[in-house]
């Protein structure tokens, strides 16, 4: 049973109650119905797992504080394969015969409360036929089921902790896991991002994948951190804690089948601070997977589909970079000047044959960047809020898109062991080992470091204050 605990104190948070009565998920009614107070809680979508899942469940820590409520929302579409629904089904009853109490909620969707020896879980049933996810829907839609039920149990005063947590049902949380948020200051942050390491498969072929993905992962990273970006942070929905007024404010997790990590970080980076957190990782499973179209286990899959995707791996070019951390220039100078953007882009390099300012215009003129740019400047005239107003457009989504659009555009991806080598970023030169794990682990480390800094990553606070 979970143990007594005296409710936080209540502080009525009208983004909070306008979203959940307005767009949450019907599951979240269940919360009234969920017994106790708790000091910690976690999301786990799971689709088609296996053992994998219960893996995970037996990870979750009691936590520093107290009682821990996991809600593990097992989802499907109708048409999702066989193996999946098979899957689902076994865990289901796995789920159900393990618990040392069982109670169903009565809801718009099958709900149970499990009794499990490190907390409660609450058991969301959105994978038996008549309840089954819309066409289309899958892990954004679970993640928004179980974080609005936390988010409705947290507004009662049951939830002490101020974290949504979320992971995957692939993962191993480390034994300090609620820790490393329990100390940090919520004041003006909107989300955290554990770190994490991968743990490869003895397949040497998926091994080097896993090797290659992760260092692809970091090497952007460090290459926006280098830059300036507010958005250097890695998009992973396993490793991921939200601030409940921040997850109300972004109106919760899109209900995408795939990256649905990547945009709802990209809304929380625009209302606080994405905090990277430096201590124990979490552990993902490096696996090939086919449970959404875009992500690690799709990237594993086609790295592995050939020998020469493995050999001809590439990273995005420095020069890229580069690039982008010259515009984001040009941002902080036109914010300082009042508005004079022409000026700005007056000092971008004419005659350096390793910058094409023309290139950079071009394509942030199809991106449609200086109208929108303009417009900030009409409605701003504060340096801060008008170099927010900048950041706010040219987010995550749009940076990406430059750096696509410089590499189609003239400044192509390199061989991947040359772009660690030339990039200013990494730490590495050529002389280094070419070993990918070597490699890897000195990104980690180097990525690693810069979170646990004083100065920290970059972040959209940090931006406007050089402003």
């Amino acid at each position: 049973m979970p143990g007594k605990r005296a409710p936080h104190k209540l502080v009525p948070d009208k983004a909070v109650a306008k979203y959940l009565a307005r767009h949450a998920e019907p599951e979240s009614l269940a919360a009234d119905a969920v017994a106790g107070e708790y000091a910690h809680a976690l999301v786990v979508p799971a689709y088609g797992e296996g053992q994998s899942l219960f893996d995970t469940l037996g990870s979750v820590p009691r936590g520093p504080a107290g009682d821990t409520l996991l809600v593990v929302v097992l989802n499907a579409r109708e048409d999702s394969p066989r193996e999946k629904h098979e899957a689902n089904a076994a865990a289901r009853e796995r789920l159900l015969g393990a618990a040392s109490e069982a109670r169903a909620l009565q809801a718009e969707h099958p709900l149970s409360v499990l009794s499990y020896p490190n907390g409660r879980v609450v058991l969301v049933d959105r994978a038996a036929p008549g309840h089954f996810l819309p066409e289309g829907q899958g892990v954004g839609l679970a993640r928004k089921i179980g974080n609005d039920l936390l988010l409705r149990l947290h507004a009662s005063g049951r939830l002490a902790s101020e974290w949504l947590h979320n992971t995957d049902a692939d993962v191993i949380l480390p034994n300090d896991y609620f820790d490393q948020t329990r100390t940090i200051d919520p004041g003006g942050n909107a989300a955290a991002l554990y770190f994490f390491e991968h743990r490869f498969s003895d397949d040497e072929t998926l091994a080097l994948a896993g090797r290659l993905y992760e260092i692809s992962l970091r090497y952007y990273t460090l290459g926006l951190a280098w830059c300036g970006s507010p958005y250097a942070y890695q998009a992973m929905g396993s490793c991921l804690a939200i601030r409940p007024h921040a997850y109300a404010r972004v109106h919760g997790f899109p209900e995408r089948n795939a990256t649905e990590d990547f945009y709802i970080l990209n809304k929380l980076a625009k209302v606080g601070s994405i905090v990277r957190l430096a201590g124990t990782p979490v552990v993902l499973e490096g696996r090939i997977s086919d449970r959404v179209p875009i992500g690690t286990g799709k990237a594993l899959s086609k790295l592995v589909a050939s020998r020469r995707n493995l050999a001809g791996f590439r990273l995005y070019h420095p020069l890229a970079f580069a690039h982008v951390a010259a515009w984001l220039g040009v941002l902080a100078s036109t914010a300082r000047s009042g508005g004079r953007i022409e000026l700005a882009l007056e000092q971008l390099p004419r005659d350096n044959p390793f910058f094409r300012s023309d290139l950079l215009v071009e394509a942030l003129e199809k991106m449609g960047a200086f109208p929108a740019i303009r417009q900030a400047i009409e409605r701003s005239s504060e340096p801060g809020a008008m170099l927010r107003a900048f950041h706010t457009w040219f987010d995550s989504f749009r940076t990406l898109k430059l750096i696509h659009a410089l590499r189609d555009g003239g400044i192509p991806s390199l061989p991947y062991a040359e772009a660690l080598a030339e990039a200013p970023f990494t730490g590495l030169t050529a002389a280094t080992e070419d070993d990918a794990e070597w490699e890897r682990r000195e990104l980690a480390d180097r990525e690693r470091s810069l979170a646990a800094s004083p100065a920290g990553l970059p972040s959209l606070a940090s931006a406007l204050a050089d402003a």
